[in-house]
């Protein structure tokens, strides 16, 4: 008969230890999407990330989430809309 609370045990135990030696944790932006079922991993040049001028913030009662930058308030504005008119949620947009 499995018991998957017993049988687990160590492994949580050892998830646990190695999470508490790792430190905090810090919000990594994803370098990975999925478009058509396939993995895509990317890489940002560092020129562009001095080209980065907007911040889109969800606010939510468990604190800010940042969903991504944009290159102009122009983008910023149109992913605001859209997460307005498809998702009900108001999105924040901050000044990099």
């Amino acid at each position: 008969m499995w018991k998957p609370v017993r049988d687990l045990a160590s492994l949580t135990t050892r998830t646990q230890r190695v999470g508490q030696q790792m430190g905090p944790s810090v919000e990594v932006p994803a370098l990975v999407r999925i478009e058509n079922e396939h993995w895509v991993f990317e890489r940002i040049e560092e020129t562009t990330l001095y080209n980065l001028t907007h911040r889109l913030v969800l606010p939510s009662d468990d604190g800010d989430r940042i969903l991504g930058v944009t290159e102009d308030f122009s983008t910023a504005i149109e992913v605001a809309r859209c997460m307005a008119e498809n998702d009900g949620k108001v999105v924040m947009i901050q000044p990099i």
